[in-house]
């Protein structure tokens, strides 16, 4: 299918809740409840899940209106199962949910996908803590309930931690900035001259420099696009208040495959949305999957399980034979 068609869509969004929203969690962390009082979180968790509910029909609509292949995008169901989805805070030492990520996992065929759409630490000198954030949840074990079925992970891994699957897609406002003055960057960008930041760029140099960083195992596709962050909202111009935060990258969609070959960016790109102070972005690929004949891998088990009781037995007897000729037994 190509790419106005695609099999899989995946969205992945940070900060959608409102201001007061926040402001009612901060307060709640900092006098030790969930969301202030008890009845201040059930009226958000309340809210939350009604706009939830909303966002998720509009998107389905939307959906709906702009592929026309939706109904052949159902009848691809069938070759989906083992999905899952869990959470890893890292907010505050992992005690709050500011930052980390939504994890999924789902098996195509025999073919697994993972998605980790995180948020990491923000500021431009938290080069440490992202890495840290990234690297935790990459580590984290558990993330996910342990697969009945091993055919579909690599490493000897049963599918309960992020790196047991085959592909792996790692994406978000991963916060990694420009280290170059805000003047210098401005004027980059004015001058269509995006690739002299790429030197600059943090999660670039981290991948390209630092051994213990755990994105080198990732790819990235080119940066043709300007900096995403950070907007003054409905707007088209890089932050005008006091803080004057410098542009950057910090929006990205990285992937792992244990195959390379076997996934083929389409594009990468972003979008003019003004409504944040990040513009959107997305990522196509074309991803080949596997499906094992289990009859024909079942009968091939089994020649395999013979032979090699006739190399023990051939074995067993030399091990015999050597030790009654050297008079040891």
């Amino acid at each position: 299918m190509t790419v106005d068609s695609p099999d899989v869509i995946e969205f992945g969004f940070q900060e959608v809740i409102d201001l007061e929203s926040r402001k009612m969690a901060a307060k709640g962390v900092l006098m030790g409840t969930a969301g202030g009082n008890a009845n201040g979180a059930l009226s958000l968790s309340k809210r939350h899940r009604e706009r939830e509910r909303e966002e998720s029909g509009t998107m389905l609509l939307g959906l709906r209106t702009r592929f026309r292949g939706v109904q052949e995008m159902n009848s691809e169901r069938a070759a989906v199962r083992d999905v899952s989805i869990n959470t890893v805070k890292r907010g505050m030492g992992g005690r709050y949910g500011n930052k980390g990520g939504i994890l999924s996992r789902l098996l195509i065929d025999d073919s697994s996908l993972c998605f980790v759409n995180c948020h990491l630490a923000a500021g431009q000198h938290a080069l440490r803590a992202r890495n840290a954030d990234a690297a935790g949840m990459l580590e984290q074990q558990m993330v996910f309930p342990s697969a009945m079925d091993p055919f579909g992970f690599v490493g000897g891994g049963d599918g309960s931690m992020v790196l047991d699957h085959e592909i792996v897609f790692f994406h978000g406002d991963m916060n990694y900035r420009i280290d170059q003055r805000r003047e210098a960057i401005t004027a980059a960008i004015r001058a269509n001259d995006r690739e002299s930041l790429h030197v600059h760029d943090q999660l670039l140099k981290e991948i390209k420099f630092n051994k213990g960083c755990r994105f080198r195992i990732f790819t990235e596709g080119p940066l043709t696009f300007a900096p995403t962050y950070k907007y003054d909202r409905r707007s088209d111009e890089y932050d005008t208040s006091e803080k004057r935060r410098a542009p950057a990258w910090c929006d990205r969609v990285l992937w792992r495959s244990r195959v390379p070959s076997r996934v083929q960016q389409l594009h990468y790109q972003r979008y003019e949305v003004n409504v944040s102070d990040h513009r959107p972005i997305s990522a196509a690929f074309k991803i080949t999957v596997k499906r094992i004949r289990h009859d024909i891998r079942q009968k091939k088990k089994v020649e395999v399980q013979m032979k090699w009781i006739g190399v023990q037995d051939k074995l067993l007897k030399e091990t015999m034979a050597f030790y009654v000729e050297a008079n040891l037994l």
